[in-house]
């Protein structure tokens, strides 16, 4: 595998893609997980809404 040695630079350029991964890897996470949360607390909030004013 000598196409993916990079000599004295391993430590940086591995590091840069680790790095390069974990972001995109959290710029699809992240909002998917905010929005999960926002849509479960407006089902929660129109619930209480419509069923908590007739009790």
């Amino acid at each position: 595998m000598e196409v993916l040695d990079f000599g004295k630079y391993n430590l940086y350029i591995w590091a840069s893609y680790g790095l390069t991964f974990l972001v995109l890897i959290l710029n699809v996470a992240l909002p998917y997980f905010e929005k999960k949360k926002l849509l479960k607390s407006i089902q929660r909030r129109n619930y209480l809404n419509n069923n908590g004013s007739n009790g």
